[in-house]
């Protein structure tokens, strides 16, 4: 179709057009016939190319981004031949901070973190002058989108067999399993008339019991009046109150939900809050979906080493 439209484009110069799925979108790759290209691998979203022109080579990657945001999971696992910082290394002399930046930068702006894995994370070994240095070379990573699809999923490392690299596999499990939450008091209660009366009426109830038991039925009553009352913010937020004369008191209602939206995912996200006043609830919600994966118990081994990954054996 394209060199069928544009007929100039196989005239003047070389083209290249990959497969591509029916309804629009896609790439179409053309360049001078005086510069030398490889295409190395296509898919629907990328060509990519080894590129020799006056004398220099390099590596080029054509690109499409999906303009679907549901259908930008990514898993990533291989020798990445990069660190995270000096903790992934033994042996040899300790590398400077800087020279991690550029690949923890592209695990933030890509949003990946790691999948849950077991076995010997040092998965290179080999020797570098008198030393003996092993790295954490290889490892699997994916982003939240991804890990919405294979909840459960984990890695392992296996074995040295015949080469420096540790060979690394990946399960992928769509199972959700069940946790077991801790009680965690929501910032957003601290103002709450109803709340306040609540605890006063638990506490002086029970006065002849502890305070470790006084606590708990405090816990429970919190517990059982914010499952049957407790209002999501996002419901207020997008309320659509078409009378013009409550605006002014819809306004206020939707700041103090924005403000009461933002302490709840800054408490979940146990990072330093960016910048105060600041909407960065997407960003502290991408936080506790990775901290959420990472804290997950997906895998458990028993004193003689022997891993357990089923739900049923790891509660025994």
């Amino acid at each position: 179709m394209v060199k069928k439209e544009l007929p100039w484009l196989k005239d003047e110069n070389n083209c290249f057009v990959p497969p591509h799925s029916p309804g629009g979108g896609g790439l179409v790759l053309s360049w001078k016939k005086d510069i030398e290209l490889t295409v190395l691998s296509t898919s629907n979203n990328f060509i990519d190319t080894r590129i020799t022109s006056k004398g220099k080579s390099f590596l080029a990657t054509f690109t499409y981004g999906e303009p679907d945001h549901t259908k930008r999971q990514a898993f990533l696992t291989g020798d990445f031949n990069e660190l995270i910082d000096n903790s992934e290394k033994r042996g040899g002399p300790e590398r400077t901070e800087g020279t991690f930046g550029a690949f923890r930068t592209f695990l933030s702006e890509n949003d990946l973190f790691d999948l849950k894995h077991s076995g010997n994370v040092f998965s290179w070994r080999g020797k570098r002058g008198t030393h003996l240095v092993r790295c954490r070379l290889d490892r699997a990573l994916s982003n939240p989108e991804w890990i919405d699809l294979f909840p459960s999923s984990r890695c392992q490392y296996l074995k040295f067999e015949g080469s420096d690299h540790r060979p690394i596999i990946s399960y992928l499990d769509t199972t959700k399993k069940k946790g077991h939450n801790l009680f965690r008091y929501d910032r957003r209660l601290k103002d709450n008339k109803e709340i306040k009366e609540l605890v006063a009426e638990v506490w002086g109830k029970c006065a002849y019991l502890g305070v470790q038991a006084r606590l708990a039925l405090c816990r429970k009553a919190i517990c059982k009046w914010c499952k049957l009352f407790h209002e999501n913010s996002r419901k207020q937020m997008s309320m659509d109150v078409p009378d013009e004369e409550r605006i002014q008191n819809i306004n206020k209602l939707l700041l103090k939900a924005y403000l009461s939206e933002e302490a709840y995912w800054k408490q979940r996200s146990r990072q330093l809050w960016l910048t105060l006043g600041d909407s960065n609830s997407g960003y502290f919600h991408a936080v506790t979906k990775s901290r959420k994966a990472k804290n997950r118990l997906t895998v458990l081994e028993n004193d003689h080493g022997v891993p357990f990954f089923e739900e049923e054996q790891i509660s025994k």
